[in-house]
């Protein structure tokens, strides 16, 4: 379910929040969640990566995203990630 959330943006985030409506020509809030969803597959990848070393579980994992194990599957077959 969405939700709506108010935050305040330091001026680096919001001067690249504004390019990024300008260059993309989209609303504000579309560019932010343009960067929320990219720093979100970011830290996908990071987690995967210290699964990948064994730094951490796929549990662990799991609970970092705030996904259920068959959630998590699917994420990683989405992005094409190796699930072990």
């Amino acid at each position: 379910m969405p939700s709506a959330i108010s935050i305040q943006l330091d001026e680096r985030l919001q001067r690249f929040i504004e390019q990024l409506q300008k260059s993309k020509q989209v609303s504000p809030k579309e560019a932010t969640i343009d960067l929320l969803r990219v720093g979100y597959y970011e830290r996908v990848r990071q987690l995967h990566r210290q699964y990948l070393h064994g730094e951490i579980t796929f549990r662990r994992m799991s609970k970092e995203l705030g996904l259920e194990y068959r959630q998590l599957y699917a994420l990683l077959e989405d992005l094409k990630l190796p699930a072990a």
